[in-house]
């Protein structure tokens, strides 16, 4: 099952997974992608499929699976560097293209996934990921706006452009009368960047990813599956444990659906938010991998003020999880 999600996301597409969570639920999954797969019972006959996702109903968690955000830095000078090194430290992936390669390497963009050395158009017409956020900091308003026509004509999550108001607006007018229509040029954000008063390329990277962060996670596209989750269900051997996270309270940092894997030897990929919630669940699971136990179960955190406090966590709450051994 978890496989065919994987294979989904690779696709492009954003599946729908439901998960029993209660009762004779319990561990029990279907997917909802081109085909069914899994227990139908697990999918509510009266289910909205353009509600807002991750809900719980019946005693089913049910998600919209997508894959995590891909940033494409159209231009390759100083704020592109600075760029990728933050939103790669925040989870996109990222895409650099600039068919200058004393600009676009691997020596100023280590932590590229990719590098393209092509014209831009053509770069643009070579990538079409599903969960795209652009960002154009070219070297000239020419190259801007041949960018900007190309991805207006595609769907995409975010579209940043950087320079002055007045650089902006020559931009736009020339798309306006060439057909394009006012409501779309306003998803453009430009100027770019969160309003924090940025002046260096480090500063306007973090006022850029920021307003990235604050548009990902301000929409409803759905939950994400890091590169280090797909690639573990991929290639891992089994038996593994697959944790998610059902709901929270108190200061845990991540959200309902937020998952990670706990290999037998207690290695632990991804994460659920860490600190005391996530060591706890990563032991349960570990000792159901050496009693070899099969199924699920949910497992409740408590966690007391006092135990916040020494897991550096600032006030306690509860942190609810489901523990699926996955053997075959």
């Amino acid at each position: 099952m978890f496989e065919q999600v994987v294979q989904a996301v690779r696709a492009g597409r954003s599946p729908l997974l439901f998960t029993g969570i209660e009762g004779d639920k319990l561990g029990k999954n279907a997917l909802w992608d081109r085909e069914q797969f899994g227990d139908p019972m697990l999918i509510p006959p009266s289910f909205s499929f353009d509600r807002k996702l991750p809900v719980v109903e019946n005693g089913v968690l049910i998600e919209r699976i997508v894959a995590a955000p891909e940033l494409i830095l159209c231009g390759a000078g100083h704020v592109s560097v600075q760029t990728a090194k933050v939103a790669k430290l925040c989870g996109f992936s990222v895409t650099v293209i600039d068919e200058r390669e004393d600009f676009a390497n691997r020596d100023r963009f280590g932590e590229a996934d990719r590098i393209l050395n092509l014209p831009f158009d053509a770069a643009l017409e070579e990538l079409a990921p599903s969960n795209a956020y652009y960002v154009i900091v070219t070297r000239g308003h020419r190259d801007d706006r041949a960018c900007l026509e190309r991805i207006l004509q595609r769907p995409f999550c975010y579209c940043g452009m950087i320079g002055s108001r007045t650089k902006v607006g020559l931009v736009f007018d020339h798309l306006l009368q060439n057909g394009y229509s006012q409501d779309l040029l306003k998803r453009v954000h430009a100027p770019i960047g969160l309003a924090i008063g940025a002046v260096t390329p480090e500063e306007i990277a973090v006022s850029i990813v920021g307003e990235l962060i604050q548009v990902k996670n301000g929409g409803t596209v759905g939950v994400e599956w890091d590169e280090a989750l797909c690639h573990a269900v991929e290639t891992l051997p089994k038996p593994y444990a697959m944790v998610t996270l059902v709901s929270k309270t108190g200061s845990a940092p991540r959200a309902t659906g937020a998952r990670m894997i706990v290999q037998p030897n207690g290695t632990i990929i991804s994460s659920i938010g860490g600190g005391f919630g996530e060591y706890e669940a990563a032991e349960h699971a570990k000792r159901m991998l050496c009693s070899r136990a099969t199924g699920a179960m949910r497992y409740t955190c408590h966690m007391t003020n006092d135990d916040a406090a020494k897991a550096g966590m600032v006030c306690g709450g509860t942190v609810d999880v489901l523990i699926q051994i996955i053997r075959e």
